[in-house]
C-alpha cells in the first residue's frame, strides 16, 4: 500500500483486495491491525466469518442515488468521529507526553492499533461480534445519522478541501495519532476496510452506485494518512473501476486525468505447509498422502480450521472442503450445478480459460467468486482477470469424492459440456482428454484397493489408502489383457541381466500417488529434481506446449521414502492426428529418450521408465506392447509382416506401449456410450499471456509481487517461488522472491490483448 505516485496523480487512498474465498483476505488485513489503526466494517448480508456489521450496512446501503453521496460523506465522518473518541479513551492508560521522534511515533501507533483490535475483538464468535464492536458501530451509525440529518435537503456549498467536515474529521483522527506529524504522510496510519465489499456494487448496472459515492467522498481525505480497503471475492471485480466516461459521476475523469491503485490479490499460499526434505525418512508417502499432510497445503482456511478443530471437525475436512469447492453443501443437492461440475474438472485438471472469450470470463468470474479458483492478478481498469486451479490436493480429493458419488453425471460429459457453455481452453494436443482418463483410472485403482482393504488409522498415515501400485493403474487404465500387460519385457533395457524382466517385476516397488494434474510452464519441471517435490503435493503433469517429446508425466516413486533419487516416470505423448494409427512409430519413442526430455539429468543412473503413446485419433482402437524383434526403429515395417530386429541395448531401461483410439476397446475408463464424447471433445491452443507479471506497466513492476504470485501457483515451474513456501532445500536461492536471477533468454514477455 506503500505504492507512490506524484500527488496530483492519484485520485484517493483505496485499493482493491480480490481473492477467492479461504485465502486469508480478512485476516491478513487482521494482521495489519496490529501495526495501524483498523476501523473494520463487513457488509456482508448473509451468514459470514467475520461476522457482518448490519448496524452500518443497513445504514449505507439502503438509500436512493440522489442522497448517496451525503451518506457516504456521513459514514466517513462518523466512523472517523467515532474511532478518535474511541481511541482517546482507551489511550488515557498511555504517557501523556507526546511522541517527539519517528520510533517513538511508531511505537504510540502500534500500541493504540492493537488496544484498538482487542478491543473490537472481544467476545467475537462465529455468529455475531461482541458488545464492543456493536457498540462501536452503532455509535459511528448516530453520528453519521446526525451528520447526515444536518445537511440532507440543503442546496449544496463548495468550501475548500481541507475545511471540509469530512476531511476536518479524518485530520483529528490523524492528529491524534501523530499530534507532531512525524511520520510519512504517505504512509498509512490508519486502514479503514469494507470486507464483503461486492454488495457495494450488486445489482447495479451503471454508476452512481454506493461505492462510486464512497469513492468520490474519499478524495475528500486523500492528504491524509488513511487508505481505504475493498475486499473481495465477486465475479464483478471490474465494477470496482469506473466507466471512462460519466456525466453524473465527476469521479469517471479518474481513468483519463488521475489513476487508481491496482488489486491486490497476493493473499499468500502454502503458508502453513509441513515442509517436506528429500530423503528425510518421515517423509514417506503414506505420510505425505495423508488428509493431514494435505490440508496443510494451498490456501490457508482448510490448514487453520484443521489445526484449531475438534476431532470431529478434522474427521470431516475434505467433506468441508467439498462444501467450498461447490458452492453449497454438496449432501444436500440432487442435482449438479453446472459451475460446480466444472469447479470438480478444473480442480483436478488445472483447466484455464479461452483469452478474450466473454462466455469464459462470465465463468472465470464464477468460479472465483463461487468455486475456490485462485486469481494470480487482475487489472480493475481493463477488466483482465489472470486465474488458476492452483495445486491444492485437498480440493482435488474432494473433487474425487464428488466425482465418485456422481449419479446424474459423468466428468467427460461434463467437460464435453463445458467446451461449449464455459470458454475452457483444453489445448490442441487432446492431453487434457487423456489426463482426465488417468484421473479415472487412479480413481477406479484406488476404489478398488479401499473395497479390497479397509484400514483404520489416524489422519497423520491415512495416506496409505491413496497410494497405488504401477501395474494396479495400467490395469485400470487399459482395456487389455492384465497377465500380457505385467508380463512384458522391456523394449529397451540397460543391463543385459535385467533384459527379459517383466513390468511386474520391474515396477514391484513402484508407487504412485496423484489426484490432480498441474499444468506445468517450464520445460525444466520435468526432472527429478522437480518431480519429488510435485509428489508431496500428489500432483501429475500436463507437460507445457511444445514440450519436447512428452505431453503427460505421472511420477512414480521407487520404494516408501520420498527422495528425488528415487523418483521415475510414465511419459505420456498424445498424438491427435489421423496418420498415427493403430501401428506403433517407433521413431515417437525414440524422442522419448528420458534424457532428452529431461527426467534424469546427466550423469545419474536411470531408472526404469514407462512410455507410452496415445494415437487417440486413429479409427482403430487397440493397445499393442512393444517389444524386442518387432519394429525396427527408422525403418518402415512391411505391411501385415513384422520383421525382426535385435534386442536394444541402450542407456536405460523402458517399457514401450502404443494406445490407439480413445474408446472404450482401448480404455477401461471409458464405458460404449461415452466412445462418441470423448471422439468429440475439441482442442485449441492456450493462451501465453504471463500471469506473473504485473499488468500496470513500468510504475507498476514489482518483483516481489510476481514472486508472491509464483508462490501462490506450486509447482509449475523450476523457478525457486514457485516452491519455497514447501520445500526445504540447500539451495538459498529457494528463499529469494526476485525474479533478477533469471537468464536474459528466458525473461518473460507479458503478452497484452
Amino acid at each position: 500500500m506503500n505504492y507512490r505516485r506524484d500527488s496530483g496523480q492519484f485520485y484517493a487512498r483505496y485499493v482493491n483486495i480480490i481473492q477467492s474465498s479461504g485465502t486469508g483476505k480478512s485476516r491478513m488485513i487482521d494482521e495489519a491491525g496490529k501495526d495501524v489503526i483498523l476501523i473494520p466494517v463487513n457488509l456482508s448480508g448473509a451468514k459470514h466469518f467475520p461476522p457482518s456489521d448490519p448496524s452500518i450496512r443497513d445504514w449505507f446501503i439502503s438509500d436512493t442515488a440522489e442522497v448517496m453521496y451525503l451518506r457516504a460523506q456521513a459514514l466517513l465522518h462518523g466512523l472517523f468521529t467515532q474511532t478518535r473518541i474511541c481511541l482517546e479513551d482507551l489511550a488515557k492508560s498511555l504517557p501523556n507526553e507526546p511522541p517527539c521522534d519517528a520510533a517513538s511515533t511508531r511505537t504510540r501507533l502500534q500500541l493504540l492499533a492493537t488496544m484498538l483490535r482487542r478491543h473490537l475483538m472481544e467476545g467475537m464468535t462465529f455468529e455475531k461480534h461482541g458488545h464492543n464492536r456493536r457498540t462501536f458501530h452503532e455509535m459511528a451509525r448516530e453520528l453519521a445519522e446526525q451528520f447526515f440529518t444536518s445537511r440532507a435537503g440543503k442546496p449544496f456549498c463548495p468550501v475548500e478541501e481541507d475545511r471540509d467536515p469530512v476531511a476536518v474529521a479524518a485530520t483529528d483522527l490523524w492528529s491524534f495519532i501523530d499530534p507532531q506529524k512525524i511520520l510519512p504522510w504517505s504512509e498509512p496510519q490508519v486502514l479503514l476496510c469494507f470486507d464483503e465489499s461486492h454488495d457495494l456494487i450488486e445489482n447495479v448496472v451503471r454508476d452512481p452506485s454506493p461505492f462510486s459515492e464512497l469513492r468520490r467522498a474519499l478524495r475528500l481525505v486523500r492528504y491524509v494518512p488513511i487508505w481505504t480497503i475493498f475486499i473481495s471475492a465477486a465475479e464483478k471485480f471490474h465494477s470496482f473501476a469506473p466507466y471512462s466516461y460519466h456525466p453524473l459521476d465527476p469521479s469517471a475523469r479518474i481513468t483519463a486525468e488521475v489513476k487508481t491503485y491496482p488489486p491486490i490479490t497476493e493473499t499468500g499460499f502454502d503458508e502453513f505447509a509441513e515442509h517436506v526434505v528429500s530423503g528425510d525418512p518421515q517423509s514417506t508417502l503414506c505420510r505425505i498422502a495423508s488428509t493431514h499432510h494435505m490440508a496443510h497445503l494451498g490456501r490457508a482456511l482448510f490448514a487453520a480450521r484443521f489445526d484449531e478443530g475438534s476431532p470431529s471437525v478434522r474427521e470431516q475436512i475434505v467433506a468441508f472442503a467439498q462444501d467450498k469447492l461447490l458452492g453449497f453443501e454438496g449432501n444436500r443437492r440432487r442435482i449438479m450445478p453446472e459451475d460446480a461440475k466444472l469447479a470438480c474438472l478444473a480442480v483436478r485438471l488445472g483447466v484455464d480459460f479461452k483469452v478474450g472469450s466473454s462466455k469464459a470470463d462470465t465463468a472465470q468470474h464464477r468460479q472465483v467468486e463461487r468455486h475456490t479458483r485462485i486469481i494470480l492478478c487482475a487489472d480493475a481498469v481493463s477488466h483482465n482477470m489472470f486465474t488458476s486451479s492452483s495445486s491444492e490436493p485437498l480440493l482435488a480429493e474432494a473433487s474425487y469424492i464428488t466425482m465418485k458419488a456422481a449419479k446424474n453425471w459423468t466428468p467427460a460429459e461434463a467437460l464435453h459440456q463445458h467446451l461449449s457453455i464455459s470458454g475452457i481452453d483444453l489445448g490442441d494436443r487432446g492431453e487434457f482428454a487423456v489426463a482426465l482418463l488417468a484421473l479415472l483410472a487412479r480413481d477406479a485403482a484406488v476404489a478398488q484397493k479401499s473395497n479390497a482393504v479397509q484400514e483404520t488409522t489416524t489422519l497423520q498415515q491415512d495416506g496409505a489408502q491413496r497410494v497405488i501400485t504401477v501395474t494396479g493403474f495400467l490395469k485400470a487404465l487399459l482395456e487389455t489383457n492384465d497377465g500380457e500387460l505385467v508380463a512384458q519385457p522391456p523394449t529397451s533395457y540397460r543391463e543385459s541381466d535385467t533384459a527379459f524382466d517383466s513390468l511386474e517385476d520391474t515396477f514391484e516397488d513402484g508407487k504412485i500417488w496423484f489426484n490432480h494434474f498441474v499444468r506445468v510452464d517450464d520445460y525444466d519441471v520435468i526432472n527429478q529434481e522437480f518431480l519429488w517435490r510435485l509428489i508431496s503435493r500428489g500432483a501429475a503433469v500436463i507437460c507445457a506446449t511444445n514440450q519436447r517429446g512428452i505431453d503427460l508425466l505421472i511420477p512414480i516413486l521407487i520404494g516408501d521414502v520420498l527422495r528425488k533419487e528415487s523418483v521415475t516416470a510414465i511419459l505420456i505423448q498424445v498424438k491427435n492426428d489421423k496418420s498415427y494409427t493403430e501401428k506403433p512409430a517407433r521413431w515417437l519413442f525414440d524422442a522419448m529418450d528420458p534424457f532428452r526430455v529431461g527426467l534424469f539429468s546427466k550423469g545419474v543412473v536411470p531408472l526404469p521408465v514407462i512410455r507410452m503413446v496415445f494415437a487417440v485419433a486413429s479409427k482403430e482402437s487397440a493397445v499393442n506392447y512393444l517389444q524386442r524383434g518387432y519394429i525396427p526403429r527408422l525403418q518402415e515395417t512391411v505391411p501385415g509382416r513384422a520383421v525382426p530386429a535385435p534386442g536394444l541395448k541402450t542407456s536405460f531401461t523402458a517399457y514401450d506401449i502404443w494406445c490407439s483410439g480413445i474408446t472404450s476397446r482401448t480404455f477401461r475408463a471409458i464405458s460404449p456410450d461415452q466412445d462418441v464424447i470423448y471422439e468429440d471433445i475439441l482442442h485449441r491452443a492456450r493462451s501465453l499471456a504471463n500471469p506473473y507479471t504485473p499488468m500496470e506497466g513500468p510504475s507498476d513492476f514489482d518483483v516481489e509481487r510476481g514472486g508472491m504470485r509464483r508462490a501462490m501457483n506450486p509447482g509449475v515451474s523450476a523457478l525457486p517461488q514457485h516452491h519455497r513456501r514447501y520445500i526445504d532445500t540447500q539451495d538459498p536461492s529457494v528463499d529469494v522472491i526476485l525474479d533478477d536471477s533469471i537468464p536474459e533468454t528466458q525473461q518473460e514477455q507479458f503478452v497484452e490483448e
